[in-house]
C-alpha cells in the first residue's frame, strides 16, 4: 500500500516529506519481504517435499497428474457455482500458492536490483531501469493477484466454507 503514497526520487523531482517517508518505507519493508520471501524458498528446499511439491506440482510427473486430474473435475463446478472443500484440495491451490510465491520473489529481486541500483538523484539507467520497468508490470500483477485470492475466499464463505478459521490456525484442517 506504500506503493500509492509514495513518490521515488526522480532527476528533477521536488516531493514532500509524506512521499519520501512512504517511499522510505516501501523500500524498507521490501527488503525484509524479500529476505522473508528467501527465506521461505530456501527452506522449502530443505523442509518437506511434500510442502514443496504442493507449490510447484508441474515438476513431478505424479504433481502434473493430480493437478489434471483436479482440473478436470472441478473446474466445470466452478461455472455451476460449485467449489470444491479446500480442504481436500492439493493441486489448485497450491498451484496458485507457488505461482504467487514465485511473482514476490521476482517482485523482490527487481526491487532489490532497483534499490541497490538507483543513483541517489533517482537515474536509472541500463538494467536498473530495465528492472524498474518489470518491478511495476509485477506489482499491478501482485494486487491481481490478491484480489483474486480475496475472492475466493469470500466465494468459498459464500458456500459454506470455513475458510477463516483455516487461514488463521483457528481449525485442525490446514
Amino acid at each position: 500500500l506504500s506503493e500509492e503514497l509514495m513518490k521515488r526520487p526522480k532527476p528533477g523531482r521536488v516531493r514532500d516529506d509524506m512521499q519520501i517517508f512512504f517511499f522510505d518505507m516501501h523500500e524498507l519493508i521490501g527488503y525484509i519481504a524479500f529476505v522473508l520471501i528467501v527465506m521461505r524458498v530456501v527452506w522449502g528446499f530443505v523442509g518437506s517435499t511434500s510442502s514443496w511439491s504442493r507449490l510447484f506440482p508441474y515438476f513431478s510427473a505424479a504433481g502434473l497428474q493430480g493437478l489434471s486430474s483436479e482440473l478436470k473435475h472441478d473446474v466445470p463446478g466452478w461455472f455451476k457455482g460449485k467449489l470444491s472443500d479446500p480442504a481436500k484440495e492439493q493441486y489448485i491451490a497450491g498451484l496458485v500458492h507457488g505461482l504467487g510465491l514465485l511473482l514476490a520473489l521476482a517482485l523482490g529481486i527487481t526491487g532489490v536490483v532497483m534499490g541497490l541500483g538507483m543513483e541517489e538523484t533517482g537515474q536509472m539507467l541500463g538494467l536498473i531501469h530495465d528492472a524498474k520497468e518489470v518491478h511495476e508490470v509485477l506489482g499491478e500483477l501482485l494486487w491481481i493477484y490478491i484480489y483474486g485470492h480475496v475472492g475466493m475466499v469470500v466465494l468459498h464463505m459464500l458456500v459454506g466454507h470455513t475458510m477463516m478459521k483455516r487461514i488463521f490456525g483457528f481449525s485442525e484442517e490446514k
